[in-house]
């Protein structure tokens, strides 16, 4: 049997359209069908290589879909279980994993859409250990999204920022499709928050979705603009972009505050320069977040259950189109997280039953 697959046949080439045979589960391995797969800009580092792994590759983690088919020795999944999954390959064993740091994983093997085959495709196979099971409540299309794209707010937010209410906390590139999502967040956390941003038109989506307030990033007292904003030095500033502009914004940090690198451009590094006198007396921490355990999947995808948490989605394509998706993600034209619709029964709409539109 074949399938419909997107596939980027050399690193720093274009995806393109196949017919492929369809993957079978070996031991302790899933098929899965899918139904849709989020994209955002991490899928640029694996075109270019950067994340690993080999070409001919199938790209995409974001996924939702149903369990298909059970390999030998899988146990605890039926067909037809709904579910998403970590992006992660990690073995389970070690201590990191243990201790509930699976992102950490001393045996860390790659990731999906990278070192093994990924989602933009009609069906996938995936390690059993990395599936989550999709709750009563979620849109099924959405699952993928909230696998990545709010679980890693989740772990900012609970395991880096801290975050209590109360707490002003702001958000740097706030308009993209993780940093949505880390307002929605922030504000689940009971944090005022300040969203910051350079697009014009990203920044009139923010007001209407309800920020605290707004700071425009193209300003040359931006900086100032968030103290200003939030009324005294933040507790927590949290930076979705990781550019050499972006990370000077350590210096709106408060006694006790922490500073957050989430995300950084491909194939752009920068770095955190601050004062040594100014992290002593303020106590001050610096630190990078990195990505989510399942567990912390699961409760984002509670979160989202109970309404308490929002997936934005700005743009759906086709499976055909995802090139010309990661174009649009690319050139910052889309305004949440980018969804592509593999399954041809979803076209853009909620296949999940008992779900809700958002």
């Amino acid at each position: 049997m074949n399938m419909q697959a997107m596939v980027l046949n050399q690193f720093g080439g274009r995806l393109q359209l196949q017919t492929v045979p369809v993957p079978r589960p070996g031991a302790g391995e899933v098929l899965v069908k899918v139904i849709a797969c989020g994209a955002g800009l991490t899928l640029e580092n694996v075109r270019a290589g950067t994340l690993g792994g080999a070409a001919p590759r199938i790209i995409g983690h974001e996924l939702s879909g149903t369990v298909a088919e059970l390999g030998p020795g899988v146990r605890g999944w039926r067909e037809g279980d709904p579910v998403t999954a970590s992006f992660y390959l990690f073995c389970g064993r070690c201590s990191m994993c243990a201790s509930g740091r699976e992102t950490h994983c001393a045996n860390f093997a790659g990731f999906i859409g990278a070192a093994i085959d990924g989602a933009f495709a009609e069906y996938v196979v995936l390690p059993a250990i990395n599936l989550v099971r999709i709750p009563e409540g979620v849109p099924l299309r959405e699952a993928g999204v909230i696998a990545d794209a709010v679980a890693t707010p989740y772990h900012a937010a609970r395991e880096r920022a801290r975050i209590v209410p109360g707490q002003r906390v702001a958000v740097i590139g706030a308009g993209g499709g993780v940093g949505i999502h880390m307002v929605e967040m922030a504000k689940a956390f009971g944090a005022f928050v300040i969203a910051v941003e350079r697009d014009k038109e990203k920044m009139n989506q923010l007001e209407a979705l309800g920020v605290d307030a707004i700071v425009d990033s193209n300003s040359d007292s931006w900086r100032e603009d968030i103290i200003d904003a939030a009324g005294r030095p933040l507790d927590a500033c949290i930076d979705f972009v990781g550019a050499p502009s972006t990370t000077s914004a350590v210096t709106t940090v408060g006694v006790g505050g922490k500073f957050i690198v989430v995300g950084v451009p491909p194939n752009v590094r920068s770095s955190v320069t601050a004062d040594p006198l100014y992290l002593i007396n303020n106590e001050v921490e610096i630190t990078g977040s990195r990505y989510a355990t399942r567990a912390e999947i699961d409760e984002s995808l509670r979160l989202v259950a109970e309404g308490r948490v929002r997936t934005v989605i700005g743009a759906s394509y086709p499976l055909a189109a995802a090139e010309e998706a990661l174009e649009a993600i690319r050139g910052n034209k889309v305004f949440g997280r980018v969804v592509i619709d593999v399954a041809s029964d979803s076209p853009g709409g909620d296949v999940s039953p008992g779900s809700r539109d958002r």
